[in-house]
């Protein structure tokens, strides 16, 4: 379901895995064992902490050690959560910190009693009004952790400008130079130090964003996929149709679909 999923896993070894994007708000509590994430930087995430990772946000798992993993999959607009204040450690990790929070310890149980709590009333197929009582517990919690001792690593001041100004004209048919013009870099240079900051070309952390916004669009109004991709700062249509199922596994129509009906 777009709106929340929830579950858990347990895994004796993970392999390495690729830098990878999701659409959805992750969040992961590490019940026991040991993960190695990488986000700009390696760093590790062990029982009784908190890994959240915002959309478009690239990342990967490198390892895993007897795990027994939590995770929460949710949607913010759907949850009538996207400005919350409960939303900020994910715009922290947006900003550069990385997604790695540690839980006080007298607050492990309950903690896993939420996420508990949330799997049996998901299976329960109880309303979505009460399964976001338990993302609002939960995202209490994740605010009340601390950032882990790794702490704040930003971005170059000029990706995170460039990051700004992508953000505030996705929507306009903006491109490197019109980015690389707006931070005063040359484009070469520009993209240069973006891909190397973020694993992102400036082009693909566009279509990202794009393609967030879509899924939002797709679930949440019944505009036309033509009159959407134009919104969206693509002028062919076909074009957008390709690039979202290359990023999303599915063509907009099905993706539409599938997630509405599951909606409902």
């Amino acid at each position: 379901m777009h709106a929340l999923a929830v579950g858990e896993e347990r895994f004796g070894s993970i392999e390495p895995q690729k830098h990878d994007t999701h659409a959805e708000c992750v969040m992961t509590y590490i019940v026991a064992g040991s993960l190695t994430i990488a986000h700009r930087q390696p760093f590790d995430v062990s029982s009784g902490m908190f890994s959240v990772v915002p959309p478009g946000v690239p990342h990967a798992l490198l390892k895993g050690h007897e795990l027994h993993v939590l995770w929460l999959s949710f949607c913010p607009d759907c949850l009538n959560l996207g400005q919350s204040e409960l939303m900020v450690p994910f715009d922290n990790v947006k900003q550069g910190a990385l997604p790695a929070l540690k839980a006080n310890p007298k607050r492990h149980e309950f903690i896993q009693s939420l996420f508990y709590e949330l799997i049996a009333a998901k299976k329960q197929a109880l309303s979505l009004e009460v399964q976001r009582s338990f993302v609002v517990l939960l995202l209490n919690e994740l605010n009340r952790a601390c950032f882990s001792e790794l702490q704040h690593v930003r971005y170059n001041s000029k990706v995170e400008q460039a990051m700004a100004f992508i953000q505030a004209n996705y929507l306009q048919p903006i491109g490197l130079q019109e980015v690389s013009d707006a931070v005063h870099l040359s484009a070469p240079y520009l993209a240069s130090l973006f891909k190397r900051e973020t694993e992102f070309t400036v082009g693909q952390w566009i279509t990202q964003k794009r393609l967030s916004q879509a899924c939002s669009q797709l679930l949440h109004t019944p505009m036309p996929i033509s009159k959407l991709a134009e919104q969206l700062g693509w002028s062919d249509t076909t074009h957008f149709i390709r690039q979202f199922k290359k990023h999303i596994g599915h063509t907009p129509a099905s993706w539409r679909k599938k997630y509405k009906k599951q909606h409902v």
